[in-house]
């Protein structure tokens, strides 16, 4: 037979070619020949087969065969002809004569491909494979393909990939944003020549198998996305009987309840006829062995009926859609349907005409107008056929989002609300898009993204550059066309974050904000991002929000870049050349991974500092320029639209006007959008002739026409001039209400429909947007009204009107408005309902029009002395209640400057200017000491702050005395302190300190690192770097890794985990340890001159390099000992001193030498001594500090080693905070200074008569800084470094050169350790005594805080470390840290002094004492000590004594007094012993439930009522150890007035736990009448109700204690019978009165288990300031009880 041409893709399935009569086959009698004209059209299809898949010679014989998909449906169609030859073939010769008659015939199947693809590519892989993944997925689709087909093959009309819809047409689809799509792959080739014993069964086992074991889809045990399934033919009973056996399979259960949805294409569910002939043929074949599963398509086969019978079993939950096929499939030379109707769908067509029996499944039918191959192939994303499969799968997919949305909304909802608050994202980032959206014309922009290298840049080769720059004019389009991007992305459900940039809008024009936007963004979108930041949430890591480098450093490169993107993400960033600060911007592009599929489009002005920036930085880059001619296309349309509304019915004149528009345009759209509002008022032809004639071409001619015409409106001029002075002066832009409010306070006018005029009265040149926004209509016209000569009544004097702006502020924030009673009672909440809906510009944003007036006026100075003596507190309290201090910060900031450079011309004299001057000082201190507190309750500032301020600070002396305020006595300072804590270590030497985001660690010569929190200083675990001391700590670039050094050994370990990655020796002494940028190593420089690096993964060295001190004009090197190495991983730099010498660096990514650093001239030798060196880590500024034995400071820049600065510090340690900005050096004598980096300008000085300084590290937030001396370290947050690092637009735009103010210079008053108060207990009114570290024991006065006398003392240097009062026999008992304890009898004189008469006793235990108890009713002692328990008469005897055993956390509890027994709470166990013998009682089965099943963290504190009736226990793991803990509240009421036993039927009830307070509580105080007191984390006094029969459902916040007076040390808390709380505070004690009186109900969600439910953590907010997930509601009550 004659080879025919092979046909084309298009071709194939077309009917077939006529026999040709010449081809030798004549119509014949004989049944041979008979046989013969049945099989040639056979032959001639299957010819037609083999020259269409010989296209690849690679395809391997046992292949070629699968992918004959004519050929099965052929051999189908013929199945009615055979049948009829049946018994011709019966007669046939011999069967050997029928195979070899059928391996001609089929033998083309295995023959080799020529070209084409991979046959594996064609057909598809095996098993499931994933063809895509959106970055939050909801829901997962899976394909099943049927008889023969392809896990690729049977969803793709040709070989085309762009026709695999499931993979290149769905992802797109609007609908499907959130659907992962996997297609499944399985051998049913029955063309293939090995047999095969699989079934359907097998298939259906093996599916369920794949999707159990995926990664992807069993993996997600949260969320449990719901399954929809999609089988083609045979492919819905594999996904029938998969859903079978997970039904039956308990190991399955999981699995089966999210299958959701079932899609049968033309699945025959009771086989099909064409199964039954397919198998005759197999079997008459030579050349095919027989397949198991096309015996399972016959009809009425065992397995089709086992199928059917077990599926109306587990359908219930099921969805089920079944299409059939409608037109015939095209067998050759007949044509016939593959799967019947009544076969493609569960229920049968007689039944559907009733109702239902039970067992059958409700399914939705659908017809499709296709074959049966066509069923599941589609030609194009306009085929009817896969619209309306895809409108199916559309309707599915919104039921599961619906169902997602109900279960998930709020969490969702909440979450995105707390990292909008945590990232500071007041803004909807879709607001601007959708301004720009609505102003774009239908069909603009397309020109654009039709442009093949947008297209190439966006589908991301390799090759190819991630970013994309366009640049244009002015008013080019280049903001819509930004917009139309982000559209564009967005319509083909690609992740895709954007900016817009505005210039004059503070909130928009910095890195900074574009960060945090872009941030957020990509939380909305992507889980495990918004996983990653909600973790930083939780976890309290600071971030400085308007620091673009922290956040670049700490939220990007370390924690949102390495989180797994699942599809390319796009950033579209507007305006770049608008961004006040976008220098730093391109820099940091360089350093994102090239692994990351990050793609980034920017638009800007023409720049030549973006052109140098990218060439600088290496960035590869696709430029191109918005011209005029490609922007004529869009104007067009513009104009077409536009036009028709004109007074012109010509078409050709028509024609012409938008010809001679587009001419003048000059392709500025801006231009063409003012022109058409002035052609809006013409009514003639002539008319827009005239204005066309008039309008100039230019912009700058075409403004000063708009204001000559607004000029010849007098009545709108003022008007005018009041909207555009706040359009173009305003921070940000303002709300039409907004602008009313601001414009009558103004210009005293009220405008009611003030959106409906501002565009007219204007001129056009503003619009309100879509958010009600009143914005200029381009950056130009800012630029043209504030140009200086605009000779315009409409010109703005930016110095004038921003002093008018001012003025209107003050004005508003003076008025009565915001005058708040002190005894009003209502919270906060209720009083801003009620303010302005300008207050919330005027009270953020006063300050930066003041900043930016004339220091003339003085009348502003008057003005805003008068706002500081009157309405102070409640602007405080509005800027707190909404959740951002910075305001405060920036406005002490630009108050400052601005009170500086009126001192240049005005005497600082006078009431105002101490005033003003005076809270500039105190809003920094506020802000750092209170701000905490203040934003978990904003009112606070009005009764609990001013009475803990300092003495002589303003907010004290003007508030303090206010009546009914919160009153605090005793240990108070005189100034602010800017030393918040200080953390001693007792014996041991304190040698190292790190600190990254929010936790800092320190370094012990016991080989200890210990953990703490940054905000809270409060200890967070404890590490064992090994017996050596600890010398090095580095973080890296997030707070997880963690390096520690000493002299033998590194580790490295995961803190988040607790878990030491790996460990080297080292042989030779460090100097230098660091890691590299990215974290991929870690480098160390020894005292040998090498440099070593291992990887951070393994652990393995490596590299190592030689690095010695060069000599110029020498061949050879100094190979002595360094004294000095410094590494930097952000610069890569290394730098290495030898001494006498001068500063060696050497570039760490090629490991070569830069140059040398000479302080001195190069050829001086020996030069100055190095003390210390450090880099600045801003790669930006390139600047490097070194001090020197002399006394001088240098920076110095490392690249080119030439000096930029120097004075005089006598620096022993430097340190710099992390962006640059801040030098701190310290000295042997403990003073500490901080500097200006790049000019050394000093900033700040403290001095203590302290020990020698020996590191000093800052925080990630550049403003509170540690040092570290001897035995402890030290927290600092001086104002005048938060002054430095509050950034802002103007503040130091306006200062006027020169003024840079005096360095502040603090002393700190280092208090006498000897005098600390190390233990205190109450007399029960309103004395206490206090036990000393010299030994003495002193009485104070609760009422006035104050030392009253001396009472005894112990000895010299015998710290008292316990005390116990007696109240019945006036016994003092006191411990001693030699174990000494002495009892002594107190009494009062009528004069007023104290007495001790004794001792009563006075005995030395050879143990370490931990408690002691005086019996209430007798002269009987309890001594608890590590080892034992003693029992000690007055007399001095010991009366009995108990082994303690190996327990581990204990308390002895005297629960009554009037009984002989007592209790001890052990390791979760409750014990009774006798008083008088320790002797073992049995414990009444009314307290074994105190402790329940004694599971509980070790105990922290015990505390029983003064009467006995209320038990509380606190239970918590130690620090670094799973954060548990438990408070528990037990009511012991006793029906019995016996006093010999504990009654038998007293009854012990465990009260509803307060688990989750437990976690946030400090220290349990004690009890005050029906009141639990304790300490949060917040440090805020708290209280419980103490009667624990009721459900309780909140507790209740009264005070706070500032953080500083009790981070430190051991917390000692009394309660006086008034209530008031006493606290020791250094060497002294502080007493709150009238505390309790102040309350804020917070309210806990409980479930049904009585266990309080939150995730709040670490911390409570109050309502204005939280809205997250589960959070506890609070109730203000500021009046009083």
């Amino acid at each position: 037979m004659q080879s025919s041409p092979a046909r084309t893709p298009d071709q194939a399935g077309k009917k077939s070619r006529p026999v040709d009569p010449s081809r030798g086959v004549q119509q014949s009698t004989d049944k041979a020949e008979r046989l013969m004209v049945i099989w040639h059209p056979i032959s001639h299809d299957l010819m037609d087969i083999k020259y269409r898949l010989f296209a690849n010679p690679n395809v391997a014989t046992l292949h070629r065969g699968h992918y004959a998909r004519n050929e099965c449906r052929k051999l189908i169609g013929l199945m009615d002809r055979v049948k009829a030859e049946h018994k011709l073939l019966r007669n046939v010769s011999s069967a050997s004569s029928r195979g070899s008659f059928l391996e001609r015939r089929l033998s083309i199947l295995r023959t080799g491909r020529s070209t084409g693809e991979p046959a594996e590519d064609v057909r598809g892989s095996l098993g499931l494979t994933l063809l895509h993944e959106p970055s939050e997925t909801i829901v997962d689709f899976i394909f099943v393909h049927g008889l023969r087909g392809g896990s690729r093959k049977t969803w793709s009309h040709s070989e085309d990939p762009s026709l695999f819809w499931p993979k290149a047409w769905l992802p797109t689809e609007p609908r499907f944003r959130h659907v992962r799509i996997h297609t499944y792959g399985y051998n049913s080739d029955w063309g293939e020549k090995k047999g095969s014993v699989l079934n359907i069964h097998d298939f259906g086992s093996a599916l369920l198998g794949e999707i159990n074991t995926s990664p992807l889809v069993n993996t997600d045990t949260i969320s449990k996305n719901p399954i929809v399934f999609v089988g083609h033919s045979m492919g819905g009973l594999v996904i029938k009987k998969a859903c079978i056996l997970a039904r039956h399979d308990p190991n399955y259960q999981d699995l089966a309840s999210r299958f959701h949805t079932i899609y049968f294409l033309a699945t025959p569910h009771r086989g099909a006829d064409s199964a039954q002939l397919l198998n005759r043929v197999i079997k008459a074949s030579m050349t095919f062995s027989a397949k198991e599963y096309v015996n399972d398509l016959i009809p009425n086969s065992g397995a089709i009926q086992a199928i059917n019978d077990d599926f109306r079993h587990i359908f219930q939950d099921l969805r089920l859609w079944s299409f059939y096929e409608s037109v015939k499939t095209n067998l050759g030379v007949s044509q016939a349907l593959i799967v019947e109707k009544d076969s493609a769908i569960l229920v049968e067509a007689d039944q559907m005409l009733t109702s239902s029996p039970p067992g059958l499944p409700e399914e939705r039918v659908q017809l499709l107008n296709a074959d049966h191959r066509h069923v599941c192939k589609f030609k194009d994303p306009l085929d009817n056929n896969y619209v309306t499969l895809r409108n199916a799968f559309v309707s599915t997919i919104d039921q599961i989002e619906k169902e997602w949305m109900i279960s998930t909304r709020d969490d969702y909802n909440n979450t995105m609300k707390a990292l909008a608050t945590y990232l500071g994202q007041t803004d909807n980032p879709d607001n601007d898009l959708a301004n720009l959206l609505d102003r774009q014309m239908e069909g603009t922009c397309q020109w654009f993204t039709d442009d093949v290298e947008f297209k190439t840049w966006r589908a991301g080769a390799e090759h190819v550059p991630k970013l994309l720059w366009l640049s244009g004019k002015p008013a080019t389009g280049k903001s819509t066309l930004a917009a139309h991007v982000v559209k564009k992305f967005y319509d083909a459900n690609l992740d895709c974050g954007y900016f817009f940039f505005r210039h004059g809008d503070k909130s928009k024009s910095s890195v900074a904000s574009m960060l945090r936007s872009l941030a957020y963004q990509m939380a909305l979108t992507n889980p495990q991002i918004r996983s990653a930041i909600l973790l930083m949430h939780d976890n309290g890591v600071l971030i400085d929000g308007n620091d673009e480098r922290t956040l670049w450093r700490s939220l990007y490169l370390s924690r949102l870049f390495r989180t797994d993107f699942h599809q390319p993400y796009f950033w579209v960033i507007d305006a770049l050349d608008e961004c006040t600060d976008f220098t730093c911007f391109l820099p940091m592009l360089a350093k994102i991974d090239k692994v990351i599929p990050l793609r980034i489009f920017v638009t800007s002005r023409p720049s030549s500092v973006i052109q140098t920036l990218l060439l600088q930085e290496r960035l590869l880059v696709i430029a191109k320029h918005v011209t005029a001619e490609s922007s004529y296309q869009d104007i067009r349309c513009i104009l077409e639209a536009n036009t028709r509304f004109l007074p012109i019915d010509d078409p050709t004149a028509c024609e012409n006007l938008i010809l001679k528009i587009l001419d003048k345009s000059n392709g500025c759209f801006l231009w063409v959008s003012l022109v058409l509002k002035e052609l809006e008022t013409t009514h003639s032809e002539q008319q827009i002739q005239e204005v066309l004639d008039s309008v100039p071409g230019e912009m700058d001619s075409l403004y000063t026409r708009i204001l000559d015409t607004m000029a010849m409106i007098p009545r709108n001029k003022k008007l005018a001039q009041a909207i555009l002075r706040w359009t173009v002066c305003a921070v940000r832009p303002l709300r039409v209400e907004e602008l009313k409010e601001a414009i009558r306070l103004d210009i005293e006018e009220i405008i009611p429909r003030l959106e409906r005029t501002v565009e007219s009265v204007c001129g056009h040149l503003v619009y309100v947007d879509r958010n009600s926004r009143v914005q200029l209509v381009h950056q130009t016209v800012r630029a043209f009204l504030i140009q200086d000569g605009l000779d315009s009544d409409f010109g703005i004097n930016k110095v004038k009107e921003h002093s008018r702006l001012a003025e209107v502020c003050l004005q508003y924030l003076c008025s009565d408005e915001l005058k708040s009673s002190r005894y009003r009672r209502r919270g906060s909440a209720t009083r801003s309902a009620k303010r302005s809906v300008f207050a919330g510009y005027a009270t953020v944003y006063f300050s930066e029009h003041i900043v930016r007036s004339p220091s003339s006026n003085d009348d502003q100075i008057i003005a805003l002395g008068s706002f500081f003596d009157t309405n102070v507190l409640t602007w405080i309290d509005i800027v707190a209640e909404g959740g951002d201090l910075y305001f405060l910060t920036q406005t002490a900031k630009n108050l400052k400057v601005y009170m500086e450079r009126r001192a240049k011309y005005r005497p600082p004299l006078g009431q105002q200017v101490h005033s003003v001057s005076s809270w500039v000082k105190d809003l920094i201190y506020i802000v750092t000491t209170f701000g905490r507190s203040l934003l978990i309750s904003p009112p606070s500032i009005h009764f609990l702050i001013p009475p803990v301020c300092p003495r002589n600070s303003i907010i004290y002396k003007q508030y303090h005395e206010y009546p009914r305020c919160l009153e605090v006595v005793g240990q108070s300072e005189l100034e602010w302190d800017d030393r918040l804590s200080c953390i001693s270590f007792g014996e041991c030497q304190v040698l190292a300190i790190a600190c990254r985001d929010n936790r800092f660690v320190i370094g012990l010569s016991d080989g200890r690192v210990v953990l703490y929190h940054t905000s809270t200083c409060q200890e967070a675990g404890q590490l064992r770097h090994g017996r050596e001391a600890v010398r090095f700590l580095e973080f890296g670039s997030s707070n997880t890794l963690l390096a520690t050094a000493g002299r033998q050994g590194i580790v490295l370990w995961d803190i988040a985990t607790g878990t030491r990655l790996w460990a080297v020796s080292i042989t030779q002494r460090l100097l230098a340890l660091g890691f590299n940028e990215d974290d991929t190593m870690l480098m160390a420089t020894t005292i040998v001159n090498y440099t070593i690096c291992w990887s951070v993964k393994e652990g393995e060295e490596i590299d190592r390099f030689f690095v010695s001190d060069q000599v110029e004009d020498e061949s050879n090197t100094y190979q002595r000992p360094p004294s000095h190495a410094q590494i930097c991983g952000e610069l890569n730099l290394l730098a290495v001193c030898y001494r006498q010498r001068p500063i060696n660096l050497w570039d760490l990514e090629d490991k070569s030498f830069i140059g040398q650093f000479h302080k001195s001239a190069p050829d001086v030798y020996p030069g100055p001594l190095l003390m210390a060196m450090v880099f600045n880590p801003n790669p930006e500024m390139n600047l490097a500090a070194a001090s020197y034995q002399d006394g001088d400071l240098v920076i110095f820049d490392p690249w080119n080693q030439r000096q930029h600065a120097i004075a005089e510090a006598n620096a022993q340690i430097l340190a710099a905070s992390s962006d640059g900005a801040t030098l701190a050096t310290g000295d042997g004598n403990g003073t500490v200074q901080l500097f200006d980096f790049e000019s050394l300008r000093l900033l700040y000085r403290s001095t203590a008569n302290d020990f020698d300084i020996r590191a000093i590290t800052f925080a990630s937030n550049n403003v509170r800084f540690f040092d570290i001396r001897r035995d402890h370290c030290n927290v600092w947050e001086p104002s005048a470094i938060v002054r430095q690092t509050v950034t802002g637009d103007g503040s130091s735009e306006y200062a006027s050169e020169g003024v840079t103010g005096d360095a502040e210079t603090v002393e700190i008053q280092v208090w006498d350790d000897s005098q600390a108060i190390t233990a205190m207990v109450g007399d029960g009114d309103d004395f206490l005594f206090c036990g000393k570290e010299n030994g003495s024991i002193e009485v104070y006065e609760a009422k006035t805080g104050q030392h009253i006398q001396g009472l005894y003392r112990h000895g010299a240097s015998a710290a008292i470390i316990i005390l116990e009062w007696n109240h019945r026999g006036n016994i003092l008992a006191s411990v001693d840290r030699s174990s000494r304890i002495q009892l002594k009898r107190i009494s009062k004189k009528a004069s007023g002094l104290w007495v001790a008469e004794g001792p009563v006793l006075d005995q030395t235990i050879g143990q370490a004492v931990r408690q002691v108890l005086l019996n209430p009713n007798g002269p009987i002692l309890l001594v608890s000590t590590v080892s034992s328990d003693q029992i000690w008469n007055l007399d001095g005897h010991q009366l009995a004594v108990r082994s303690a055993g190996d327990r581990q956390s204990w308390q002895w509890i005297d629960c009554n007094s009037s009984t002989q027994e007592l209790l001890l709470a052990a390791d979760g166990q409750v014990h009774c012993f006798d008083w008088n013998t320790l002797d073992e009682c049995p414990l009444p089965a009314s307290l074994q439930n105190i402790l329940g099943d004694g599971k509980h963290p070790p105990i922290v504190s015990m505390r029983v009522s003064s009467q006995a009736s209320t038990l509380c226990a606190h239970f918590r793991e130690p620090p670094g150890k799973q954060n548990k803990a438990q408070l528990r509240l037990w009511s012991l009421s006793s029906s019995s007035s016996s006093s010999s036993k504990i009654a038998q039927d007293q009854t012990v009830k465990d009260a509803a736990n307060f688990d989750l307070i437990a976690r946030n509580v400090k220290a349990v105080i004690g009890f005050h009448k029906l009141l639990l007191l304790f300490l949060d984390q917040s440090s805020w006094i708290c209280s419980i109700s103490a009667e624990v029969s009721a459900r309780q459902r909140a507790y209740t916040r009264h005070f706070f204690i500032p953080y500083s007076w009790h981070c430190n040390g051991e917390l000692m808390f009394a309660i006086t019978a008034k209530g008031s709380i006493v606290m020791v505070r250094k060497d002294g004690i502080a007493v709150f009165h009238r505390g309790l009186d102040f309350e804020e109900r917070v309210v806990l969600s409980i479930d049904d288990d009585d266990a309080a439910v939150s995730r709040t953590a670490p911390h409570w907010r109050s309502p204005v300031l939280e809205s997250h997930i589960d959070s506890p509601r609070t109730e203000q009550r500021w009046d009083h009880v």
